[in-house]
This record gives structure tokens, sequence and C-alpha cells, in this order.
């Protein structure tokens, strides 16, 4: 699947952003990157990813998931996968749950669950079944 998959990373760790970047592009992967929820939008907006990895806590503490649930809302968007990935557990264990009782309800709109630090190489595995996953998704609505 290399070479042919652009992913767009939104998250507002540009050291993070940076090290995914080489970390993907090592894989041959288009990168395209966005530092918060309204750039990554606009970057959508531009040209719909093939994968969205992406920040819970970027403006506010729900910028991310304010972005993916507005995606799944949006036929256009609805059937891009996302990964996010997100430091959310441990902030939310050190705030308290009352804090982010707003989504924890919530079905998060995302295609898998990643926290941080992540490792490059379980990143990569993500990637490759998701990006498989929807590839063969496509092709049965297509047939």
């Amino acid at each position: 699947m290399g070479g042919v998959a652009d992913i767009l990373v939104i998250d507002d760790d540009k050291d993070l952003v940076e090290s995914m970047r080489i970390i993907l592009e090592s894989r041959q992967y288009g990168v395209r990157v966005a530092y918060n929820g309204k750039q990554g939008y606009e970057k959508i907006e531009a040209k719909i990813p093939d994968l969205i990895i992406l920040d819970v806590m970027m403006a506010t503490d729900t910028d991310g998931f304010d972005l993916a649930y507005k995606l799944k809302h949006q036929p256009e968007h609805r059937n891009i996968p996302i990964i996010m990935a997100t430091s959310f557990p441990q902030k939310m264990a050190e705030e308290g749950p009352e804090k982010f009782q707003h989504i924890l309800g919530e079905s998060w709109p995302i295609s898998h669950f990643i926290e941080k630090p992540i490792d490059p190489e379980d990143l990569l595995i993500v990637i490759e079944k998701i990006l498989t996953e929807h590839k063969m998704e496509t092709t049965q609505l297509s047939a």
C-alpha cells in the first residue's frame, strides 16, 4: 500500500508531526500536515486524504474530536478513516472525567485509537491495516 496513500496528520505538537512525517515518508506515503482542527478541515476540503491521523486536544480539549464528529456527519467525508492519536486517557486521569463528560458518552467517530507516545512500528501496522480494509470496502462498494 505504501507509495499511493495520502495521509493528513493533524496535531498541534510540531515535533511529533515532524517525527510522523519522517516515519511515513520513509514508507513512501504522501504526508500533509495541519496544526489544528480548522487548518485540518481546510486541507480536507482542498483534497480528501486517504487517512487522517488526528490529535484530540489542540486549540481546545476536544478540537480533534469535534473535527472527527463533523467529518462523520458529512456524506463527502464520512468514509475517511481516522486514527485518533492522543494522550487523552492520561489527561482525563489527571484532570478527572467530569471535565470530559460531554464526549465520554459519545460514540467516537474514528477507525482506530492509538495512545501517545506513539510507537512508530505500531502506527505503521495500524495504518497498513486500515488502508487495506478501506481499499477492500471501497472496492466492494464500487463492484
